[in-house]
């Protein structure tokens, strides 16, 4: 089958470390790519009232973690809170096939073969996701003890765990309540299971301020792996059988890979809305969610040992109508899945010719 015309990167760089695909001999990663069409529009902004907001009682966050134990049919999640436990969100069992594959699935298994898996484990890669646009004040938050510093690590404030501070502009100034502040600064949870709060969303990783042009950007610097437990389920429903799920992973990994490639804007590589790829926080990550990404952890789609800029929609319609027929159906790759397709057959479905291949630093 011919390869058709996807676009592929040729120059890539992530914080001037190249990364090295293993695809049986491997290959070096570079690209770069065009800007794509819009699959979505984005939501309508909400207008922002140019009064002083008010602190709020910020709620509990939930963060949901891998049960240590091995992947089980029907999993149990860890999940914590900070205030008092909540219930752990459901995860979808995995579905066993009840019926022998067809040759058609065998040969797209066959064609899109993941390679032995590299014994270092694939590379935490860091990405920065614009989660507040340009807004006159934000309201930011930390589930436990956090710290507010400047762009040299020096302490700007303290904040209290489960307390809320207004990030406002006054007078092209950024102040913190009524407390001058330098035009960036980090907002960074002092635990590990630390969550950032941010006008609503809480957020894992750690959060940057920006004053640009009389208006704050909240951008969350964060870890691959990490930003997508959040978008597989801002992306697809957590109830679909974990091989979808598995696929929108590879898809979404792939496609991020390319905006680290080509940032959206000095101060960040892509936004949060369906624009990019949708991106709400922990509020839509599940078991079975993160169970999809730790799963697939570090596995791209490759061609000619450079990422593919794995494109997709929510349909089939959408796919021909924005992506020239090239790329994966949000609703396909369920349907397949329901047909007991796993993750390679559904990705060779949609992303024919392609490899899948892991990511790893070069030595």
């Amino acid at each position: 089958m011919n390869y058709p015309q996807y676009r592929i990167l040729w120059r890539f760089h992530i914080l001037c470390t190249v990364l090295l695909l293993t695809i049986g001999l491997g290959g070096i990663i570079s690209s770069s790519c065009d800007h794509q069409a819009t699959v979505q529009p984005p939501p309508s902004k909400t207008s922002v009232q140019s009064a002083q907001p008010q602190r709020p009682v910020i709620p509990a966050p939930e963060l949901t973690t891998l049960a240590p134990a091995p992947y089980s049919p029907n999993p149990t999640p860890q999940s914590s809170t900070l205030q008092q436990p909540a219930p752990a969100k459901s995860s979808t069992p995995r579905s066993e096939p009840a019926v022998k594959p067809s040759a058609y699935q065998a040969n797209q298994m066959a064609a899109l073969a993941l390679p032995p898996k590299p014994a270092q484990p694939p590379p935490r890669v860091p990405i920065r996701v614009a989660i507040a646009q340009p807004s006159p004040y934000l309201v930011i938050g930390a589930s436990t003890p956090a710290t507010v510093v400047d762009q040299q690590g020096q302490l700007i404030k303290k904040l209290v765990a489960a307390s809320a501070k207004n990030f406002v502009i006054q007078g092209g100034q950024l102040r913190i309540d009524s407390q001058n502040a330098p035009d960036v600064v980090w907002i960074k949870p002092e635990s590990e299971i630390g969550l950032v709060y941010v006008s609503g969303r809480w957020y894992r990783g750690a959060v940057q301020v920006i004053a640009n042009n009389g208006k704050l950007l909240g951008v969350n610097h964060i870890d691959m792996e990490s930003y997508l437990y959040s978008v597989v389920g801002s992306e697809m429903p957590a109830s679909w059988p974990i091989e979808a799920l598995k696929s929108q992973a590879i898809a979404a990994r792939s496609y991020a890979l390319a905006h680290i490639a080509r940032p959206a804007n000095p101060f960040y590589d892509l936004g949060d809305t369906p624009r990019w790829q949708a991106y709400r926080g922990v509020e839509t990550e599940t078991g079975s969610t993160l169970a999809a990404v730790e799963e697939t952890a570090g596995i791209v789609l490759s061609y000619n040992g450079a990422v593919v800029e794995s494109l997709y929609a929510a349909s089939d319609q959408i796919v021909r109508e924005v992506h020239k027929g090239f790329g994966m159906s949000q609703h396909g790759a369920n349907q397949l899945a329901r047909q007991q397709y796993n993750f390679q057959q559904i990705l060779a479905h949609f992303y024919p010719g392609t490899r899948l291949a892991w990511l790893q630093f070069s030595s």
